[in-house]
């Protein structure tokens, strides 16, 4: 055997270290949040884990939130859990998955609802075969793997948990030590866990608008730091859109977003409070808007407008807010809305 061959059979048998760090420049790692010249250093892992999950890579995230964000995972101790509310296509999960993704942190996600039990999260005895023989073996869920592995916990739309659920993850999301009842055995956080939930309320219980959200009690509540997030202004829609959709016009991707932004003013009000007389009760979300400039495009230019905002949005509203719908359609693109794409490219 040669000696590079050696070498290499000696480093390919080396453990890989997944919680070793390094120091890295913010801007270097997130360009988006720290300007070029940025002194400001971060800490990250420096191997990547297999369970990374690659984020997307058009999300435009909001700077304030993702700073405080950075804030809360860069610091020593995380007193709290991260708690990320706003409403449906704010880009909660989204956030929680660019910062994983950036900083090489696995994420486990757990998608909470309201059939869930505490073993859902702890995970089950499951039946293996090994040299021909069948065995039972221990497998972990994904909070019990990110409380091991370190990494981030994500508690996906944990408003929707019952009471049982939230009562059997106060250690959890505390970060004290962990019993797993299906295994009869107590788990340690490690250093490295990082517990973030998304929510579209804060746990105040029935909402006309997310009726599965759950009324959760105050001392789970207590056990989170709260980020809203929020729809993204002009400026940051227009650059997501330029990302999506660069061969549409400027103007129609301009009038798309005033659409959006007169279907959250009916809903949510003008300063997004919820101060509004009668709100419609569909939302007309970033997630929406990029899916209907994307469908425009698929939809190919002899198909109207109408055709792919029907696809992607009218046809899921409510009975009792169609009509204001359409009000508010026509009122934004007037005739254009049943135009084909070719005349609308046509127009200057």
């Amino acid at each position: 055997m040669s000696v590079s061959q050696l070498t290499s059979n000696t480093v390919s048998n080396v453990a890989i270290d997944y919680s070793e760090m390094e120091q890295v420049l913010g801007h270097s790692v997130f360009p988006e949040l720290f300007e070029q010249g940025s002194t400001a250093m971060l800490k990250r892992r420096k191997n990547r884990h297999p369970d990374c999950i690659a984020s997307n890579p058009m999300y435009v995230p909001d700077e304030e939130t993702a700073k405080l964000a950075l804030v809360w995972l860069m610091a020593p101790l995380q007193m709290l859990s991260l708690g990320l509310q706003g409403h449906t296509g704010t880009g909660k999960t989204e956030l929680a998955l660019y910062l994983a993704d950036k900083l090489n942190l696995p994420i486990y996600i757990v998608k909470v609802h309201a059939r869930m039990n505490p073993q859902d999260l702890e995970g089950s005895y499951v039946l293996d075969v090994e040299n021909n023989q069948t065995v039972t073996r221990k497998e972990y869920g994904p909070a019990a793997k990110a409380y091991l592995n370190g990494g981030i916990l994500l508690l996906d739309e944990f408003d929707k948990a019952s009471g049982e659920l939230t009562s059997a993850m106060h250690l959890l999301v505390e970060g004290k030590p962990w019993p797993l009842e299906m295994f009869k055995e107590t788990i340690q956080k490690n250093a490295q866990c990082y517990c973030i939930g998304t929510a579209n309320t804060y746990g105040s219980g029935h909402d006309e608008r997310y009726i599965t959200s759950n009324q959760m009690d105050n001392a789970f509540l207590s056990r989170f730091m709260w980020l809203e997030t929020h729809y993204p202004n002009v400026i940051q829609e227009s650059k997501i859109l330029e990302k999506f959709a660069p061969r549409l016009p400027l103007h129609l991707r301009n009038d798309a977003i005033k659409l959006a932004n007169a279907f959250r003013d009916a809903a949510l009000g003008v300063n997004r409070d919820g101060n509004v007389a009668d709100p419609i009760q569909c939302i007309f979300s970033t997630r929406v808007l990029v899916a209907w400039v994307y469908y425009i495009q698929a939809f190919g230019v002899f198909r109207t407008l109408k055709q792919s905002l029907d696809s992607v949005f009218l046809k899921s509203v409510y009975a009792d807010d169609a009509e204001i719908a359409i009000e508010i359609v026509n009122k934004v693109f007037g005739d254009d809305i049943n135009r084909p794409l070719k005349d609308i490219l046509a127009k200057k």
